[in-house]
């Protein structure tokens, strides 16, 4: 590392440095908002420096947290760790600057930084932690750190923003009077489905560490034959991964806990792009991976060519089943999430629903990586669609902040022909989109087509794969249906916004400026993704060789994985999915530039009011009816409380009590008249009697020794007497 520093300060700057935002804001608002870019600018430093101590730390990466229970804070230096630092690091330092210029003019900035800082504090903690549990401290810290971004701006009381073309909804927990009240309820529904699956993912950790013994990867992979055969022979493997999978599958937004994410938007758009690009998101297919690779390790490095194959007591084939679930999954969210940005008109919204289509593709390429006899290539195909993926996607949704940042609306719906307003802005969100797109030679076309790619390989094996292939084809052609839609309605056409202002003569002075490009501070970061989006193929051939561990990459070495990149798309079997994936392209493509680019100043008429055409429209619409299905059960569970308290708590239970209560009284009523006259009774004659005997013996008392002289002579000639009787004397 640099300068020799330990490798815990690349978690402790960010940690740390967030603590100390709101106080560097009490001398300086200007030095606040740029310590988180300083503070993150250091800890990339630090990142990138690792790349050259990828398995061979220079110095100790394990420090004795708790002593008791034998708990180290270690550090994890291996080619996925590194990678996702460095990845995570780059684009929270860019989005921080860019933040600078978006954020200038709102209030409560040290809230915002503080919260923005520890997020990537958190990411980082995550995927440089050799220890499942400080792994997940992390984890809960971007949970945190996300549910107080996404809401934000709570305290805004104007009414909502509203899409002239939306479906209205006549549930009650969707209607909000303020603003704030909606961006409330965003935050808090990211945080309450997230924690589904964390807690989910919790008892999958508990139960790997009763297996296991351990909560650190290395020592997972190192002493892995007896937990795995004893788990495999229990039945425990599977179930155990499925709970940590849970995990992943509410941080990045897989079906069915997808709903959080398009939500998710409500937070301003530097908030959007470091979710969907830098962290959150990304965390739960870091864990995948993660889990990916130490299953391998512990079942020795290979495994089963399809998931077909006989299932083996010992061995990894008992994992087959975990993996084929997130493929599955993954296949799914990709097509139904793609599905549903062909029809949102919310500009943040669209790219939301294409982060959770990519996410579904990099799940897909874990689930297949798992399914077939050489794990890595689908598994770097994987790791290449999340570096590409959170490039353009962090380009696109800081190009889109511009957008909304200028037009003061957050609706394409009421957008249109910026191009010849935003002409930067328009150039660099292009170049976003046609690498969403998968168009080559943009950086998602080579991630993204090497997933199908490997998907179609699984297919030549079983049933399974092909229906994970086609829906991944499918899916791909839905992507360019809706990146072309984004950019006919809000670049092309007539000028909707324009129109607004124009009627509207009670709108505030800054809504009637012209739209322009922003200043450098937002700009120069959309630079930088920009033009790495656009040479990234050239960096896959170092990132395949530091993931596939193949040493030194030469010049030589280099030509020939560049080759090889290129010819497997044009020579069997690779040309198969390549051919298949253009047309899929083509399919999405055409029509979307047809009707919302060529087209864009014509009507709209391809969805007409009635027919099939529209009942599907409403459907994507409605996200599936999935969305809506649990609002429906929340209102269920909610009037079922309420009927629960007014029918059955407040007459019975409360009947009940209130009536035990009148018998408790009314026995204690009768309990106090037998207190007051009886015990009370006895104990007052005992005490009068008591009294009055008292006080004779007052009156013998006299104080006199002659009385009491006579009283003695009296009682021993008494007691003569009596014994002069009882000898017979007398």
């Amino acid at each position: 590392m640099l300068f020799g520093l330990p490798y815990y300060l690349i978690l402790v700057l960010p940690l740390a440095g967030s603590l100390l935002v709101p106080l560097v804001g009490k001398f300086s608002e200007k030095i606040r908002d740029w310590t988180p870019a300083i503070i993150m600018g250091i800890a990339m430093a630090f990142c990138w420096s690792l790349l050259f101590e990828i398995n061979n730390p220079a110095t100790t990466t394990s420090w004795l947290w708790i002593e008791s229970m034998n708990l180290e804070f270690s550090v994890l230096l291996d080619p996925l760790s590194v990678i996702m630092a460095i990845l995570a690091s780059t684009l929270c330092f860019l989005i921080y600057v860019y933040s600078t210029e978006y954020m200038a003019h709102e209030e409560d900035r040290d809230r915002f930084f503080f919260l923005m800082l520890a997020f990537g504090g958190g990411m980082l903690t995550l995927v440089l932690s050799d220890s499942l549990l400080i792994a997940f401290i992390g984890w809960e810290i971007m949970g945190f750190c996300s549910y107080g971004l996404i809401g934000f701006w709570n305290d805004k009381r104007n009414p909502p923003e509203t899409d002239p073309s939306d479906i209205d909804s006549d549930n009650p927990l969707l209607n909000f009077e303020t603003e704030g009240e909606y961006n409330t309820h965003c935050g808090t529904k990211a945080f309450i489905v997230t924690r589904i699956g964390d807690a989910f993912m919790l008892g999958g950790i508990l139960l790997l560490f009763v297996f296991t013994g351990t909560f650190s990867f290395t020592e997972m992979s190192h002493d892995a034959q007896h937990w795995w055969s004893v788990m495999a022979s229990t039945g425990m493997l599977v179930p155990t991964f499925l709970l940590l999978f849970m995990g992943a599958i509410g941080k990045s937004g897989q079906a069915p806990l997808q709903v959080w994410l398009p939500e998710a938007m409500a937070g301003p758009t530097a908030v959007s792009a470091l979710i969907h690009a830098a962290t959150m998101v990304k965390a739960g297919i870091y864990i995948s991976a993660r889990f990916l690779v130490t299953m391998v390790e512990a079942a020795g490095g290979s495994h089963a060519e399809s998931i077909f194959a006989p299932l083996q007591i010992i061995g990894f084939e008992a994992a087959l089943p975990f993996f084929t679930v997130v493929a599955i999954i993954g296949a799914i969210t990709a097509l139904m999430t793609a599905t549903m940005g062909m029809v949102s008109n919310e500009l943040k919204q669209v790219l939301a629903f294409s982060t959770l289509s990519q996410l579904g593709y990099m799940m897909l390429a874990i689930g297949v990586g798992g399914l077939l006899t050489h794990y890595e290539h689908a598994y770097l195909s994987s790791i290449l669609h999340v570096i590409s993926h959170g490039v353009f996607k962090a380009l696109l949704f800081l190009a889109a902040g511009g957008v909304i940042h200028g037009v003061h609306t957050k609706y394409m719906t009421k957008m249109g022909g910026l191009k010849k307003h935003m002409r930067k802005t328009f150039i660099v969100m292009w170049i976003g989109v046609l690498a969403l797109s998968g168009l080559p030679p943009f950086s998602g076309f080579w991630s993204k087509d090497s997933i199908i790619e490997y998907t179609y390989e699984l297919a030549l094996h079983n049933t399974l794969g092909w229906v994970l292939f086609a829906f991944a084809v499918v899916a791909a052609a839905c992507t360019i249906f809706y990146s072309f839609r984004l950019m006919g309605m809000t670049f092309y056409g007539s000028s909707n916004f324009e129109q607004e202002d124009s009627a509207d003569d009670e709108q505030e002075e800054s809504h009637h400026q012209t739209p322009h490009d922003p200043g450098p501070a937002m700009m120069v970061p959309l630079y930088i993704l920009a033009a790495f989006t656009v040479v990234a193929f050239t960096v896959y051939p170092f990132v395949q060789g530091i993931v596939l561990e193949e040493g030194v990459l030469t010049a030589s070495l280099w030509s020939e994985t560049m080759l090889e990149m290129i010819l497997v798309k044009l020579t069997m079997p690779g040309l198969v999915p390549f051919t298949i994936t253009l047309g899929a392209l083509a399919l999405g493509g055409i029509p979307g530039y047809l009707i919302y680019i060529k087209g864009a100043d014509t009507p709209n008429a391809v969805i007409p009011e009635n027919g099939f055409r529209r009942r599907v429209y409403n459907f994507l619409r409605h996200r599936w009816y999935i969305n809506e299905a649990y609002y429906w059960i929340l209102k269920k569970i909610l009037s079922f409380a309420n009927w629960w308290r007014e029918r059955i708590d407040n007459r019975i239970i409360d009947g009940i009590d209130f009536r035990s209560a009148d018998l408790a009284i009314g026995l204690s009523r009768r309990i106090r008249w037998f207190d007051d006259n009886v015990v009370d009774g006895f104990a007052e004659g005992v005490s009068s009697r008591s009294v009055e005997a008292s006080e004779f013996s007052q009156h013998a008392q006299t104080g006199r020794v002659n009385d009491y002289v006579s009283v003695i002579i009296f009682g021993v000639g008494l007691m003569a007497i009596i014994a002069l009787i009882w000898l017979g004397v007398i």
